[in-house]
């Protein structure tokens, strides 16, 4: 019996030998090709990339440009005309707007020209730059008035912003507030008949 137990504690040795090393080598060369996992450590976090015409927190802009020259006119629409020939080939005056002079006559003072804004705007931009046949230097006013739905249905009407030094050399800036507003005009006084108001880039911003 005791030969017996001493063969069989050798058997276990010889087993539990036999099975380190395969573990041994199974840990070293896994089968398969398969890897160790990886590590659980979390990896750093990548920033996300917002596109710079969008603001901080990634939705879309929220601004809107209407050009007056791609909408249609509410009223005066046959004080609008085209460029004049010579310029009609200028790049900056793609989107503009002209507008005629009043012919000075006592029945006719000022031509005007409207758009209805049924208050969705906020602001109106351009840059008027007289245009005069005759005389490059004659003087020209241009006024916006804005106007606004009071309680009755009525429409309440201010002056919103106006251009009175602009020339064909040094055009002026024209800007009016219409946040909340139902209509916009544009009246333009001219010191000689013969000539244009050009208004660059008239838009409006929501």
């Amino acid at each position: 019996m005791r030969k017996i137990s001493e063969r069989l504690a050798v058997v276990g040795l010889v087993v539990t030998t036999l099975g380190v090393i395969v573990a041994v080598l199974d840990w070293r060369f896994p089968v398969g090709g398969q890897v160790p996992p990886a590590s659980t450590t979390p990896s750093a976090t990548v920033p996300a990339v917002t596109s710079p015409d969008a603001p901080a927190g990634g939705s879309p802009a929220a601004t809107r440009i209407e050009y007056l020259s791609a909408l249609p006119a509410h009223a005066g629409t046959a004080n609008l005309t085209e460029l004049p020939r010579e310029l009609r080939e200028t790049a900056e005056f793609q989107r503009a707007i002209v507008i005629k002079c009043p012919s000075n006559q006592s029945n006719d003072k000022v031509s005007e020209v409207a758009y209805q804004l049924f208050g969705r705007f906020d602001t109106f931009q351009a840059t008027v730059r007289p245009h005069f046949d005759s005389q490059p230097d004659a003087r020209m006013h241009v006024e916006v008035l804005v106007g606004e739905r009071a309680r009755d249905g009525r429409l309440v009407w201010d002056v919103g912003g106006g251009q009175y030094e602009a020339t064909a050399v040094q055009p002026g800036s024209l800007n009016a507030v219409v946040e909340g507003m139902q209509e916009l005009k544009i009246q333009v006084r001219c010191e000689l008949p013969d000539g244009v108001a050009i208004l660059v880039d008239a838009a409006l911003y929501e």
